[in-house]
């Protein structure tokens, strides 16, 4: 469905992340000019996850991904960024994790 090549990182900087879900320590941005149905009307994304230094705010590591949501469901599938969704094959479930909950209802909005 979405093919991504090995400069990956380098399109990643140019990309202008939108911010759908924080907590102290980490933070979830979408690319919303990424977002994506399928036939079976799962949703594509590109995410990035990003760790705060909680003290300065500063960004200690970035990690772009692949995300696939089923909105009716509020289920994830995380991938490496230049994965294929035919891939979905198990779901999960976010239960414990305010983070991805945040991101799918944001993601959804789209």
């Amino acid at each position: 469905m979405i093919l991504f090549s090995s400069s990956f990182k380098t399109f990643a900087e140019e990309i202008e992340w939108l911010e759908v879900s924080k907590t102290n320590n980490e933070l979830l941005s979408i690319n919303p000019n990424s977002i994506k149905y399928n036939n079976k009307g799962f949703l594509s994304v590109i995410a990035k996850h990003s760790v705060i230094d909680s003290d300065d705010q500063t960004v200690i590591n970035d990690d772009p991904f692949l995300m696939a949501i089923d909105c009716e469901n509020r289920l994830f599938s995380k991938f490496p960024a230049n994965a294929d969704l035919k891939q979905v094959k198990n779901w999960e479930n976010p239960i414990n994790n305010k983070l991805i909950k945040k991101t799918i209802i944001n993601s959804c909005s789209y």
